[in-house]
């Protein structure tokens, strides 16, 4: 059963940092759906948690980063991330387990972000054709 509608917010930071927060209307009983004022309110909060934790991405992408720095060159990729999110522990967890790469995770309680660094796999698509 669908929900009916969903609002979907993005914010671009000065240094190109992208964040990003959705909702979608829930009900609130029988059959009441959630206002879209209220639903737009929820939206804008999430978003500006999303830009007061800091970091390069949202908890919602942590992993996809995570997913990126580990198949890049064997060389060094430092992230900045605001809280870990169970989501992006997890990816790291895998990411060791599946590909062998391990990152080092430093909080940095200044700014109460967290740095992440590692060294890529260097994986290459065997399947892409060289010209």
């Amino acid at each position: 059963r669908s929900p009916g509608y969903g609002i979907s917010l993005v914010a671009e930071t000065t240094t190109s940092c992208i964040l990003s927060s959705k909702c979608v209307a829930t009900h609130s009983g029988a059959s009441e759906l959630q206002l879209p004022e209220d639903l737009g309110t929820q939206a804008a909060m999430s978003l500006l948690q999303e830009i007061k934790l800091g970091g390069v991405v949202d908890s919602t992408h942590q992993g996809l980063l995570f997913i990126l720095c580990a198949l890049c060159p064997e060389d060094v990729s430092k992230v900045r991330v605001g809280k870990l999110s169970s989501y992006g522990i997890k990816t790291l967890q895998h990411i060791k387990e599946f590909m062998g790469v391990q990152f080092s995770i430093k909080p940095d309680p200044v700014t109460g972000t967290v740095l992440l660094t590692c060294i890529g796999s260097g994986f290459q698509n065997l399947y892409r054709k060289v010209s």
